[in-house]
């Protein structure tokens, strides 16, 4: 077995972050009517019953989508989950531009979709103009946190097989994943803590990342190296498991106990500090589960389409496919205009 950024992240038991699930398509079918009117039905696909819900939004009854949720077995007899939701938008009705419930709190951190149609009458004929625009989402801030600790000094390990590892390759693996994940922790506790208390002095933040440092310094890579060469695979996850909720459990006390200790804050500032970290957590976490989701959007237009970007065309259609990885640190629109003449 080779040592890649995923074995190693098992590897590395104290690795606080990973993937929301496996990959999850999304299939979406839009089709505007000529008086303005959209259709909409989504179609979810995944391999995993709990993909569904995890990270993103997903469409839901309360959100004013007809849902359905229905399973089957391909031939190989593994089990497929589906959830369908549709829709139905009159011409004078804003097009969702999220899955989001209305009223969600946490609805500007889930995949933000802005859409319109525009009818514009001309002379010749109806114009028709569908637009949809995915706004980026920031990644890359994290991805060069990740490059530098963890790629970079574990790069002559990667074509070394597993078994061949020595305690010494599997304390530097496990310090390089916990060096980026305290980076990681204190990158978005940074950002709440300026926009919580943006006045106080440089030092007490300071005093913050030096908590951090002897907390980095209290770790036993002999003991963790120790249950990475458990032979038992059970034994080891169970372990890893353990070590991973301590380690989780202590970045977060030594984060709180420094705020309280170093930065003066009482309770209603650890409320609104913990409000913005935990947004930022979340954001990112929804942002990491996108990447592995695969997106075809087929819009279909009234009369024959004029113009697109879309990847493929046809008289009346557009279809879009990509990853979620696409809007990573970028916005991606989708346009599409056809032409409807009158009497048609």
């Amino acid at each position: 077995m080779r040592v890649t950024l995923t074995s190693a992240a098992q590897i590395a038991a104290l690795c606080l972050a990973g993937c929301l699930g496996g990959c999850l398509e999304r299939i979406e079918s839009i089709t505007v009517e000529p008086d303005g009117t959209v259709l909409i039905e989504a179609v979810f696909k995944t391999d995993e019953p709990g993909e569904l819900y995890e990270g993103d939004a997903i469409p839901s009854d309360a959100g004013g989508w007809l849902v359905d949720e229905s399973q089957e077995i391909d031939d190989e007899g593994k089990t497929r989950y589906f959830l369908t939701a549709e829709g139905v938008f009159g011409p004078d009705v804003e097009l969702p531009g999220s899955y989001a419930v209305p009223g969600d709190p946490d609805a500007p951190l889930y995949l933000q979709f802005p859409t319109t149609v525009v009818i514009d009458y001309r002379p010749d004929a109806v114009y028709y103009h569908f637009h949809r625009r995915y706004r980026g989402r920031a990644w890359a801030h994290i991805e060069a946190l990740r490059e530098l600790l963890i790629d970079e000094k574990t790069k002559d390990l990667k074509d070394t097989d597993e078994k061949d590892l020595t305690r010494e390759d599997r304390k530097l693996l496990v310090r390089s994943y916990t060096d980026f994940e305290v980076a990681k922790l204190l990158t978005f506790a940074r950002a709440a803590f300026l926009e919580t208390t943006p006045d106080l002095p440089q030092d007490s933040w300071l005093d913050v990342i030096t908590a951090f440092r002897e907390l980095q310094g209290e770790l036993d890579l002999d003991a963790i190296a120790e249950i990475m060469e458990l032979e038992d695979d059970d034994e080891r996850e169970e372990a890893i498991a353990k070590e991973v909720v301590s380690w989780r459990e202590k970045s977060f006390t030594t984060l709180q106990s420094a705020l309280r200790d170093f930065c003066g804050y009482d309770s209603r500032h650890m409320k609104t500090f913990l409000r913005l970290y935990e947004a930022r957590i979340k954001d990112f976490d929804v942002t990491s589960g996108l990447g592995d989701d695969a997106f075809q959007i087929t819009v279909v237009m009234p009369g024959e389409i004029v113009g697109s970007n879309s990847d493929s065309t046809s008289r009346d259609r557009a279809t879009w496919t990509f990853s979620g990885r696409r809007f990573r640190d970028r916005d991606v629109e989708l346009m599409v205009s056809s032409r409807l003449e009158y009497g048609q």
